[in-house]
């Protein structure tokens, strides 16, 4: 499991949950990653959650991680996406200075990612 949130991939497990269309080059910054996503595998899970601040936030999950998802997952969540954040500002902190302080605080509720898409495209 990597220490950030890796793009298309399972927040907590890091296993694909988009079928990875091309991947990031030898010697550029996210090398080996998925680049460019396609459709969601059918096992994909969108989780919306609460956040100790009042806002929500979102993570997917492939199925067998969203299956076994309890709240001793939440710190390390947080933590892989704090990461994810700071990897994406290169280090610098103080854009997302505030979420340091916040954290989840419980689940909203799950959603299918192929069957919402394929809803809302009706």
């Amino acid at each position: 499991m990597s220490p950030h949130k890796i793009g298309g991939c399972c927040s907590l497990c890091d296993t694909p949950v988009y079928d990875i269309r091309q991947r990031w080059d030898e010697g550029e910054k996210r090398a080996g990653e998925p680049k460019v996503f396609g459709p969601p595998n059918p096992d994909a899970t969108r989780i919306e959650f609460l956040l100790f601040n009042g806002t929500r936030t979102s993570m997917t999950f492939c199925g067998e991680c969203a299956k076994a998802l309890t709240p001793e997952h939440y710190t390390t969540l947080w933590n892989k996406n704090l990461n994810g954040y700071l990897r994406e500002q290169n280090g610098n902190p103080e854009k997302f200075r505030d979420e340091f302080r916040n954290g989840l605080l419980c689940e909203l509720y799950r959603v299918n990612v192929k069957e919402h898409i394929e809803t809302n495209e009706r």
